[in-house]
């Protein structure tokens, strides 16, 4: 079954808000917040609900960036979930003004926390070769999108990448 899940790009002051995320044999790592549509439910509905159940945030004005297809066989983390696929509707998004600290309702399994990722960290990530130095730890479709994002500034408007191994 192929799934619809929303994700959200939120930056502000040169800042991404991102989910902390932390895996038996993964470790922490940060993801985009968002998930599954549920039936009868728009995309911009389950947008809304992923980031208030996960941030406790209420989005004011989103835009479809680009969709991504994600197979989890095919992922680095296929031991977590191996029969899941969908497709990622990616939309850059505005909030309200952030003036306390962000909870979340209803938060993912293994997420730890919520925080804003500086985007020059973002980048060093990117480019540094060795895993161990990097800033920040991305699942490798996420790390493929930032780089597209933040270092050539061209999004693919739909990317069905399959990893091999």
């Amino acid at each position: 079954m192929i799934r619809n899940t929303v994700r959200a790009l939120i930056i502000q002051d040169d800042k991404l808000l991102s989910i902390k995320k932390e895996r038996p044999n993964v470790g922490v790592y940060y993801a985009l917040p968002g998930g599954a549509q549920e039936p009868s439910e728009t995309l911009e509905q389950a947008l809304n609900r992923e980031c208030m159940e996960e941030l406790g945030l209420e989005i004011i004005e989103s835009q479809l960036l680009c969709l991504r297809e994600y197979i989890s066989r095919n992922h680095e983390y296929s031991f977590i979930m191996k029969e899941v696929h969908t497709i990622d509707f990616i939309y850059t998004c505005n909030t309200k003004p952030i003036l306390t600290e962000l909870k979340s309702t209803h938060a993912d399994i293994g997420q730890i926390g919520i925080e804003w990722l500086p985007i020059n960290k973002i980048r060093e990530s990117l480019v540094q070769a060795n895993e161990s130095l990097r800033p920040f730890k991305f699942p490798r479709t996420l790390h493929d999108f930032y780089q597209e994002y933040f270092l050539n500034q061209i999004v693919e408007t739909y990317t069905s990448t399959i990893f091999e191994g």
